[in-house]
């Protein structure tokens, strides 16, 4: 029979064996409480109650032996010391997920979960085959997508990779280009039939325009390239849509003219019921590219899903041109 000693000794090894196991679990806890900002919300994201949340926060302090956040009423503030231990956390976490991402890759099976954000249109029309492509190569990885035009902050958000159509400069992330985000000026076939070839920019306001609208106005500025240089025209549609979708359906259907990406209106380009208005003053486009921070840049799963786009969207665009 063990006496009081090896009792204590025993517990002492259980005891030290279960913080060893609840380290990461209250990093994650700590790291969520500080980018929700708020207990409810960080307990709600780790499938668990909100005093469950707080009695471990309380937990993880103890053991550390110092206050990590001060609570009022209305807000959560990080210590000195909370700040630190989160730099910590958020470390610690990344190290782990790249461990696990290194074992995967080793095993040359990708597994786990990919959380991705993309812009409603051209997430639903470009992404989504990519997406169920990737997904049949490594039925393994779970895909997790928001499709919205919201802007996400990826740290908060726990979101591995955003694709945007942006400019770099005003990004704070990592980023890899994936595409030319083109514009192209157009009409249905049915609507020009009857009418004569444009020449000059000015002569838009002669037509009806499908412009997008804000805030329930109609006017919209058009910016199109003038041999490299920015030509500026404010229109009024007479059917204005906050959504591109409904632009691309009165286009298509002949109520007028119409700024839309390229990527959607490819193939009426090609099959010729949507010609192409003013080819020498195209309008201005962006880049679309995939946004991720340093603490996915060595994720295995990361890097593998995003160098996957970026073939896929080149052998489209080769495709295209051919």
């Amino acid at each position: 029979m063990p006496n009081k000693t090896q009792s204590a000794v025993n517990l002492e090894d259980r005891s030290m064996g279960q913080h060893k196991l609840d380290t990461l679990y209250l990093m994650r806890l700590l790291v969520c409480i500080v980018r929700f900002g708020s207990f409810a919300r960080a307990a709600e994201h780790l499938g668990i109650t909100p005093s469950k949340a707080s009695k471990d926060l309380r937990y993880l302090e103890q053991s550390l032996g110092t206050v990590l956040l001060n609570r009022t009423t209305r807000r959560l503030q990080l210590t000195d010391a909370g700040e630190l231990t989160y730099r910590q956390a958020d470390q610690m976490l990344a190290l782990h997920e790249q461990l696990l991402d290194g074992l995967q890759n080793r095993r040359e099976s990708l597994s786990g979960e990919l959380r991705i954000t993309a812009p409603m249109l051209w997430g639903e029309v470009m992404l989504t085959p990519l997406l169920l492509k990737f997904r049949q190569q490594h039925p393994s990885v779970r895909l997790v997508t928001d499709f919205s035009n919201r802007t996400s902050d990826l740290l908060r958000d726990n979101i591995h990779v955003a694709f945007r159509s942006t400019e770099l400069n005003r990004e704070p992330y990592l980023a890899r280009f994936i595409a030319r985000d083109e514009m192209v000026l157009c009409a249905s076939k049915a609507y020009m039939s009857d009418k004569s070839a444009l020449c000059r920019p000015e002569e838009l306001h002669q037509h009806s325009l499908i412009s997008r609208c804000t805030d329930y106005s109609r006017h919209e500025r058009w910016t199109l390239m003038d041999k490299g240089k920015e030509l500026h025209m404010d229109v009024a549609g007479e059917l204005a849509f906050s959504h591109k979708q409904a632009i691309y359906a009165a286009m298509q259907q002949g109520f007028g003219i119409a700024i839309l990406p390229r990527y959607l209106v490819a193939d009426e380009l090609q099959a010729g019921t949507v010609v192409e208005v003013l080819p020498d003053f195209r309008p201005k486009g962006a880049s679309f590219y995939a946004l991720y921070t340093q603490r996915r840049a060595e994720s295995a799963l990361v890097t593998h899903f995003i160098d996957f786009v970026i073939a896929e969207m080149a052998a489209r665009a080769a495709f295209d041109a051919a």
